[in-house]
């Protein structure tokens, strides 16, 4: 049985911040527009600290510039931002697909994945 349990081992993604070859397990925080492929990253993290900063600076910045939402959305985004961590664990642990927070027709998510390691003359730079 255990080439078909190391066969599943490697077919994983590594956890955050470990790496496997050319590639290292981050936090995935983007936006997508409903019914559409179009996926917009803000953060490819590898600790808690780099995406809290990551997503802090993207919804400050998205309040600022967009002053017509509704007391609603204004709120629901604040609480957002001011309860990062909480809500970040509570999202991750429940692993559903659900969208972090949805604004009109865009929806904000947040999961674990990998990508590629940036790599300079020979060496991995993470």
């Amino acid at each position: 049985m255990w080439p078909f349990s190391l066969l599943k081992k490697l077919s994983q993604d590594p956890e955050v911040g470990q790496t496997r070859g050319d590639y290292i397990g981050c936090y995935l925080l983007g936006t997508q527009t409903a019914g559409q492929d179009d996926i917009s990253y803000i953060s490819l993290a590898t600790t808690r600290e780099q995406l809290r900063q990551d997503a802090s600076e993207y919804l400050q910045t998205f309040l600022n510039e967009h002053p017509q939402l509704s007391d609603a959305e204004h709120q629901a985004l604040q609480d957002l931002l001011a309860n990062w961590d909480q809500r970040a664990d509570t999202h991750l642990a429940a692993a559903g697909g659900k969208p972090l927070a949805e604004q009109g027709g865009s929806v904000l998510f947040l999961r674990t994945g990998m990508r590629a390691r940036k790599k300079e003359k020979g060496v991995y730079l993470e």
